[in-house]
Formats: structure tokens, sequence, C-alpha cells
């Protein structure tokens, strides 16, 4: 089982890949992506009938996208993947949910442990330290 993650844009988008989509999920997370995503995992395995325990293999979009958003959904595909001791495949900038799959597969071949963290591509330095407008 190989769980899919891109949490890069507006849409967050979750999956179990076996031998094709056992279950998926997207929706508008916005602001409560950190709030949400665990829960919809958690509903994600329920539905397919398996477990976290089940999970073979990660393959998570690195960006660009949204400072955020990619933190959120790292840090939640590298420590599953240390946790499991299982591989993980970040892939930069997939044209759509299914290639973000390729890739990831093509990238898996061969693995079978974890071998390191993956970290993000925000495509341009992040504006963290910029003061915020006053209204």
């Amino acid at each position: 089982m190989i769980l899919v993650l891109d949490t890069s844009g507006l849409k967050t988008y979750i999956g179990l890949w076996g031998d094709g989509w056992i279950a998926k999920e997207e929706w508008d997370a916005g602001h409560s992506l950190s709030s949400e995503i665990i829960e919809k995992m958690d509903s994600l395995y329920q539905k397919a009938g398996i477990t976290l325990a089940d999970t073979k293999k990660i393959v998570v979009n690195t960006g660009p996208g949204s400072f955020t958003g990619l933190r959120i959904g790292l840090s939640i595909a590298n420590a599953l993947a240390y946790a499991l001791n299982i591989p993980i495949a970040g892939i930069v900038c997939p044209k759509n949910y299914e290639d973000l799959m390729e890739k990831g597969i093509k990238s898996l071949e061969g693995r079978n442990k974890f071998g390191g963290a993956v970290l993000p591509e925000y495509g341009s330095e992040p504006n963290i330290t910029k003061p915020k407008k006053s209204f």
C-alpha cells in the first residue's frame, strides 16, 4: 500500500494506492489543513479496510506551493516514513495527482526502508520575516 499526499495548493489530496486507487479524497482545506488532515487520513484508511501499519511506501508532493501546506504535508509524510521505517519519495511539481503517483512509483522502485527525509521546494524564498500590513 502506498500513501499519497499533496498539500501544496488550495486543494489537499490524499490517497491509498495498491494495484490502483483503493481510496482517495480531495478537499478545500484552507486554513484548517492541520486540524483536518489526520482525521481525513484515518477515515481514508477505514474506508479501505486497512490500518496505517499496512502502508509500505509514501509519495508526497514537495512543491512548489504553499509554505505552510508543504510543511504540514511533509512533516506528516516524513514522520510516518521514519516511524514505519518505509521509503518516501518527494516529487517536485507534478502536473497532477496521477503524475505524482506515476513519478513516485518509479522513484520508489527497489527501495524498502526509510532512507532519509524529503525537503520542501518552495519555488522562492519564504516571506516569513516581512511585517504584515496592519489595518
